[in-house]
């Protein structure tokens, strides 16, 4: 073809790369054959570079040799393997491309991953080496600033304490955020003597970075989040955003972002840093109390419930009976999503109610060691619970890698361990750990254990041989309300109402915490891991600070429950004990013959043969078919076809039923009756066995609409579930209406049948929604013991309930005895050991004891404490003036020998000066003293009332004598304004209510009588009870033209002081 002059044409030469287009304009062939050759020499290099880089790859263990044949190979087909979503976010399988499968991708996201893990453990090994110095700062400045009512240091002032050069000395633009205002991008001064994060606690603000923060928000906004997160769970972004609006309200410009004049910060992960160390801050000052005080493994129980772990003085209890009962249960709402966090915590990290994951590992192998021991363990309502046989695992929420919690309260709530699940469902191996770590601090505990399956739990034990060494001090139950799911037979043994030693115990504790904790299911899903569980860890230790508050509430109502229980039982028993036992003729009912008759009630329960019993329900069973199939042949067939069918079913049911009566033999008739009569009592039985099937099943499908919903709401559920939930339990009420019809209709068939026999009891569909679980209904000791008081006589067995009723009221009365008793002995304790540990704190500062004594050293010289006591002996006032020296020579010398030798006498012997380094532990006692004290107001009055109508014990008349003297001295120092709820803001008169113990010295005594009493409102003079006597020794020997000199030299001294105490804080840094 001939080309016009034109036109050009151009013709594509395609290759793996680029597209080349090459002019045919004007061209001759020999230019076009040569463009061709350099193409071809073009691609020929490409691809070698690319076989170089594919080779290079795999020397370095990118590419694995087998994904990579080309450079045009397909992208694998197997679609199973795909690596997990990047971090940070979530993509759907389906619409990844082939680079996310690329062995290049994965290699890229390990590393990816792992620098964010190294720069989230950097940050985090950061925090921590400042955790012990910011503990210290904001006690100090808690006292000095009164929980910071007071303002605190100026950060736009100069730094006048410091002693660094001016060279290192900087200026940061920080953003300071409190409740009330915002300073955005002020100007703070910031030195190397002292971190940035100590420098903001003294100006009144947490840092939201441990390097060079450019964020900080005050102490009393992030106290106030603190108490309104733990009463109303709100979110940190919620929070935060809500303080955004309300500040731009009162500032003339927005806070932006840095170099942007648009863009608004974003302040919610600054906040939650501050909220961090806030908590970790709160953590320090409970162990320093825990261990400045000594506390014991049994303290530390103690001061999570009083009433379970308090004193236990002159309490008997009847042989085998518990001290103490556990509650178990796990909750799958509580779940976290793997694609949220990819952080990992070490097991140091987690908080103090978990339970380590090593110490579960443990009992992870014991368990898998003995599995070939646990073939057979089949309890008769193990099926019933899926955590009976739980197979959940990692695959069920594919999603999610923490799949929920495992939990263990006492019976007044209060949780004790928790346990996270990961990627398995409620296993074995979650209560065998926290019933043995238990186990670890009470030797001489009898434990009651409470769990939803306590049947399969005790037949998993005894038959693994498992907690050999204590299975004698535990006994097993199943909770109340989840009682009617277990078989007749199995609430006998466990049922906690039928029982000895268990009280009122209802064992739904563990329903009520996770009720507690439903508002933090939404935001701890897609928070971080370890966010996840300090967040479970605050939530629940502020749960169980408000149950300890309620105790004395809870002991009365608990009081009045059991008492009118008593007198309901009772009253009841009297009227069976006027009526005439038809067993004994002659005779009237007796507690005696009602407990007699239990016990062979009982014996008969766990002595039962499961076979057999089963056979004869399946017998029932089969003759329910063959009589419904029967009934369906009397109607008239549709076709030929329905008609063979039916036939043939009913010569397969036939066929069964002999082969079933042939299996059960001779036990196939009972109590003389004939074979139909046999079969009607069969059918029954079964049609009972139907009825509580169905019945169950409506109480699972009403559980949602039954289940405490929060304060102000009527559901949990939204219309939608609502409604289909409601059609599901219309179904379930016609099936089991339909069951109840057919129980009725036979049991009337066999009362025609065996009108000598006692018949089992008819009953209405109304009738069966108000049973409770332990009506003898559901005994079915009848079908097969037709001749027992206790299996067919109502009189009986309502008389063997109602005596066990009164017997748990009476075990109740009795323990609310011990437990009022063990939280009154618990409060008068820590009273004691907290007031004497203040007292002597302040009378070895009022008469300058050096060394303080042995029991406050734990207290002064805690390793949380350390910077602080480090640094006080360079404070204002700390050096003691020697004999025969002015002010300006001992100021001379303070900077350049008395520090060093102070501090290296205090590492090495601790020799501690009573001074200021008691500030911080003064703090710390003085808050608890604050918080027993409001404690012991709110229970006295109805936990006296208790103490008084439970039965008495040794030691009852110094026991209340002890409290009454104590609420009597607390509450003359609240009248007289003693007791100020600021920790740190101690008032004499509150250790001292009659004055001071006279000193040891005249000269001591006569200082003493000079400043007595006066309380002055300095911050230096304010930090400890009394006064300081350093400096005073000789003050009537001095000239008195040495006045003037001393005015002119204090100011000086005052700051020399100032400056030698960031230059201590400097080497305690470092």
């Amino acid at each position: 073809m001939v080309n016009s002059p034109g036109r050009q044409r151009r013709r594509p030469i395609r290759s793996n790369t680029i597209i080349v287009r090459v002019s045919t304009v004007h061209a001759s062939r020999r230019s076009r054959n040569a463009a061709a050759r350099s193409n071809r020499r073009r691609e020929a290099a490409e691809q070698a570079d690319i076989d170089e880089a594919i080779q290079l790859g795999r020397r370095l263990g990118i590419i694995l040799p087998q994904t990579a044949t080309g450079i045009q190979a397909a992208p694998p087909s197997n679609t199973e393997n795909r690596q997990e979503p990047l971090f940070g976010s979530y993509f759907d399988a389906d619409i990844r491309d082939e680079w996310a499968d690329s062995p290049i991708a994965t290699h890229a996201e390990y590393f990816r991953l792992r620098r964010y893990a190294e720069r989230r453990e950097t940050i985090a090994q950061q925090w921590a080496e400042l955790d012990n110095e910011a503990t210290a700062a904001y006690l100090y400045n808690q006292q000095s600033t009164s929980n910071w009512t007071t303002p605190a240091a100026n950060p736009s002032t100069n730094l006048s304490r410091c002693v660094c050069a001016s060279k290192d000395i900087s200026e940061r633009r920080v953003d300071m955020i409190d409740i009330i205002h915002r300073h955005g991008g002020l100007l703070v001064k910031f030195c190397k003597c002292t971190p940035d994060v100590i420098r903001l606690i003294h100006y009144g603000y947490f840092a939201c970075s441990a390097d060079e923060p450019r964020t900080a928000f005050s102490i009393r906004l992030v106290q106030y989040h603190h108490f309104l997160w733990q009463a109303s769970a709100v979110p940190a972004s919620a929070f935060i955003e809500s303080l955004s609006s309300f500040l731009d309200t009162r500032t003339t410009s927005p806070l932006f972002n840095r170099g942007s004049n648009h863009k608004r910060r974003e302040l919610r992960v600054p906040f939650t840093l501050c909220i961090d160390l806030y908590n970790r801050i709160l953590n320090k000052s409970r162990k320093i109390y825990e261990d400045g005080l000594r506390f014991t493994s049994i303290d530390k129980w103690a001061s999570k419930c009083p009433r379970c772990f308090g004193p236990i003085l002159n309490e008997v209890r009847n042989p085998g009976e518990a001290t103490v009962h556990l509650s178990m249960d796990g909750n799958f709402q509580q779940r976290h999503y793997a694609h949220s966090s990819k952080d990992c915590p070490v097991e140091d990290q987690y908080p103090e109610l978990f339970l380590h994951p090593s110490k579960i590992t443990t009992d992870i192998e014991q368990l898998a060691a003995t599995d070939a021991v646990a073939t057979g363990i089949n309890p008769p309502c193990s099926e019933t619970h899926k955590a009976a046989n739980d197979t959940r695992d990692g695959s069920t929420w594919d999603k999610c890698d923490d799949n929920g919690l495992f939990a263990s309260t006492c019976r007044h709530d209060v949780p004790l361990i928790i346990a996270n699940i990961h990627k398995t469902g409620e296993k074995l191996y979650y209560p065998l750990s926290i019933i043995r770590n238990f186990l670890v601090d009470f030797p001489d505990y009898k434990v009651g254990v409470l769990y939803d399956i306590g049947c399969h739990l005790e037949a998993h034990i005894k038959k693994r041989n498992l907690l050999s060494d204590r299975i004698a001090d535990l006994q097993f139950g199943t909770s109340v309300f989840h009682a009617y799911v277990h078989e007749w037979s199995c609430q006998v043994k466990y049922n906690p109402r039928f029982n000895d030693g268990w009280g009122l115990t209802d064992g739904e504790g563990l329903e009520r915490f996770w009720l507690f904790l439903s508002p933090l299911v939404s935001t701890l899903r897609v928070s971080t891991r370890l966010h996840r569980l300090t967040s479970i860890q605050s939530r629940a230790e502020y749960y169980s600070a408000k149950l300890t508050s309620s105790t004395a509430d809870w002991l009365s109502k608990k009081s009045s429950d059991c008492t009118e229980t008593i007198k309901s039982s009772a009253s009841i028993l009297r009227q069976l004990h006027a009526l005439p036992n038809p067993t004994t003729p002659g005779t009237n009912y007796t507690n005696t013959f009602f407990e007699r008759q239990w016990d062979l009630e009982r014996n008969y329960h766990l002595n039962i043969n499961q076979t057999r019993e089963k056979a004869r329900q399946e017998l029932g069973h089969l003759l329910c078919l063959q009589e419904e199939l029967d009934a369906s042949l009397r109607r008239v067939a549709t076709s030929t076809e329905q008609a063979i069918s039916r036939a043939h079913a009913c010569a397969n049911i036939a066929i069964q039923i002999r082969n079933q009566r042939i299996t059960i033999g001779a036990h196939a008739l009972i109590d003389n009756l004939n074979s139909v009569q046999s079969d009607l009592l069969w059918k029954v039985w079964y049609s009972k066995i139907n009825i509580r099937q169905q019945f169950l099943a409506l109480a699972e499908e009403r559980q949602p609409l039954r289940q405490a919903c929060r304060i102000g709401e009527h559901t949990t559920l939204g219309t939608r579930a609502s409604t289909r939930l409601m059609d599901s339990v219309r179904d379930r009420g016609r099936a089991l209406h339909a069951a109840v019809d057919a129980y009725t209709a036979r049991v009337l068939a066999f009362r025609a049948a065996c009108p000598t026999r006692h018949a089992p009891p008819t009953m209405t569909y109304a009738e069966l929604l108000r049973l409770q679980p332990d009506d003898p209904f559901w005994n079915d000791g009848l079908f097969t013991n037709g001749n027992e008081p206790w299996a067919i006589d109502a009189n009986t067995q309502r008389g063997i309930r109602f005596l066990a009723s009164l017997k748990r009221g009476e075990e109740e009365h009795r323990r609310l005895g011990w437990e009022v008793r063990r939280a009154m002995c618990w409060a008068t304790s820590c009273h004691d050991a907290i007031w004497g540990t203040m007292r002597t704190m302040a009378e070895a500062r009022h008469v300058n004891t050096t060394p303080l004594p042995q029991a406050v050293l734990p207290l002064v010289c805690h390793e949380a404490l350390d910077s602080h006591s480090s640094m006080v002996h360079r404070m204002p006032g700390a050096p003691q003036q020697v004999q025969g020296t002015s002010h300006k020579f001992q100021a001379s010398t303070i900077r350049s020998q008395e520090p060093r030798r102070i501090l290296q006498v205090h590492a090495n012997t601790q020799q501690v000066p009573a001074n200021r380094c008691q500030v911080p532990s003064l703090v710390v006692v003085h808050a608890r003293l604050i918080e027993l004290a409001r404690l012991q107001v709110e229970w006295d009055g109805k936990i006296v009332e208790v103490f008084e109508q439970t039965p008495p014990q040794a030691g009852d008349v110094e026991l209340l004598q002890a409290w009454e003297l104590q609420i009597s001295q607390i509450t003359r120092a609240m009248r007289n304004g003693h007791l100020s709820g600021i920790p740190g803001d101690i008032h004499e008169q509150l250790l001292f209510p009659n004055g001071r113990p006279r000193s040891p010295s005249p000269e001591d005594h006569e200082s003493d009588s000079d400043t007595h009493g006066n309380r002055h409102n300095s911050s230096d003079e304010a930090e400890l009870v009394g006064h300081p006597d350093e400096g005073n020794d000789n003050i009537e020997n001095r000239p008195e033209d040495d006045d003037d000199e001393d005015e002119d030299i204090e100011p000086l001294f005052q700051q020399l002081m100032d400056e030698v105490l960031l230059d201590n804080l400097t080497r305690a840094t470092s």
